[in-house]
């Protein structure tokens, strides 16, 4: 039986499940440390402001070949500080990531690993936005500053991790990618996260690539990596004709293989890339990510 709560009881059950979901995150936000994510997630650093005349004594790393070849003279570009980043994080919420075998389901995961992400954007100063998808794009939130943001961000990540109530035949990261790019207003850091089930890794990421600083955070259940072929089990696919199916651990999505050309892909197009399980901790997991990618650039 469903208790359909009162307006004022349902609001207060909400702010106290978006304050828990915030310390979580500030939690693992303190874990992975603040310097890791702020060097390695950097966005584009430096915006051009406008080229004037070379002063004697100032580095030639400076100049404006451009300009200079143009007007005869040297000349040198200015840049000013870019001091906030535009974050957007986009979260599969399809009935797949509603699986879980163990302590908690991917979705549950997401969850998690997207407020830790939109705590650590916010202490830097960045702009945080969230789109949810499935089939299609369900909810967009474009970037914002401030803690209001945040909490629309945490009641959002909340509000989507409700049952399904229709069938979906297949989740499908392409519509987050072409809404986030129609969206953008310039360069942003974009995390797509994603189990990455029933789709091949859509080639829409290489052209975002030149003009957005992407990762795709893989999220699986440790079930589903096993490899037990003598155990047949029946199970209702979440995604796709309603049925009971037989399978294997290790057999949903093929795991190993699914990882490796989700590494691959992103090693061909230069994308940042972690694979996080539903029994890893996010806060050392995403700081030994960013760990690893702050080593790779510098």
């Amino acid at each position: 039986m469903v208790t359909v709560l009162p307006d004022a009881a349902a609001t207060s059950l909400l702010l106290a499940q978006v304050r828990r979901l915030e310390l979580v995150a500030r939690r693992n936000v303190a874990t992975l440390r603040h310097g890791d994510y702020q060097t390695a997630v950097r966005g584009r650093g430096l915006l051009f402001h406008e080229s004037r005349k070379y002063v004697p004594g100032e580095s030639a790393r400076t100049i404006d070949w451009n300009i200079t070849a143009r007007v005869g003279e040297p000349h040198v570009r200015v840049h000013e500080e870019e001091r906030q980043r535009d974050v957007v994080l986009a979260v599969d919420v399809s009935p797949s990531m509603h699986v879980g075998y163990g302590r908690r389901s991917k979705l549950e995961l997401a969850v998690e690993v997207a407020a830790t992400l939109a705590v650590a954007a916010l202490e830097t100063g960045d702009r945080i936005g969230c789109t949810f998808f499935a089939d299609q794009v369900l909810e967009e939130n474009r970037p914002r500053a401030g803690r209001a943001q945040l909490f629309r961000v945490l009641r959002a990540l909340l509000r989507h991790t409700e049952p399904w109530t229709r069938a979906v035949a297949v989740s499908d990261p392409r519509t987050a990618i072409h809404a986030v790019e129609q969206r953008a207003r310039g360069p942003l850091v974009l995390f797509l996260v994603s189990d990455f089930i029933d789709h091949d890794l859509p080639a829409d990421l290489r052209y975002l690539r030149p003009r957005h600083d992407v990762t795709l955070l893989h999220l699986y259940d440790p079930f589903e990596a096993a490899v037990a072929p003598e155990l047949v089990l029946s199970g209702l696919a979440p995604e796709g004709p309603q049925v009971v199916v037989p399978f294997s651990p290790g057999e949903t999505g093929q795991w190993d293989q699914l990882r490796r050309t989700l590494a691959q892909a992103c090693g061909e197009n230069r994308l940042s890339f972690a694979s996080l399980s539903t029994d890893d901790a996010v806060g050392r997991s995403l700081g030994r990510h960013f760990h690893r990618r702050r080593r790779e650039r510098w």
